[in-house]
């Protein structure tokens, strides 16, 4: 996070200009979480969509949503970076950050109300974020690729 923060913040920023930053500090003002969200949208393919009717019972009241899925686009709020200090880790900052995020989306996401959060979960041989947002309800929008560093992760905002 420290090495992020001195040496590519101002990068990042740059890359996402239309992004939003978290910094979560402690009672002696050290950081100890920092997350980048954005509006973004989650493409689904038809498996996946089809997923979506088996894990949510009320998929009709979607139908308002008919453009969205027949394109198989949501709108969400895109996790670009979320990171906890090691030291800090194990202690539930995380899932506040996912909650955090959660409560955004009637306060600054109003043009597109967004229906998901969604990410790219690193997913590497020497670290993996998928268990920590699998903790968090998040489910693959994709299948594993040992080619890529990552996996789209997705989970409904309500």
């Amino acid at each position: 996070m420290d090495d992020f923060i001195h040496t590519r913040l101002s990068a990042f920023l740059r890359t996402y200009h239309n992004s939003r930053f978290y910094v979560l500090r402690n009672a002696e003002s050290i950081i100890v979480a920092m997350f980048v969200t954005s509006e973004g949208r989650l493409f689904l393919d038809e498996d996946c969509r089809n997923d979506l009717r088996l894990k949510f019972p009320d998929i009709e009241k979607w139908l308002e949503y008919k453009d969205y899925w027949e394109a198989g686009a949501f709108p969400s709020i895109e996790i670009d970076y979320l990171a906890v200090r090691n030291e800090y880790r194990n202690q539930h900052i995380g899932t506040d950050i996912i909650s955090i995020i959660k409560s955004l989306k009637d306060k600054i996401y109003s043009y597109h109300q967004p229906l998901f959060i969604s990410v790219n979960a690193y997913c590497t041989k020497n670290y993996s974020a998928v268990g920590f947002y699998q903790k968090c309800h998040f489910w693959p929008a994709e299948f594993l690729n040992p080619n890529t560093e990552t996996i789209r992760m997705y989970r409904r905002l309500s």
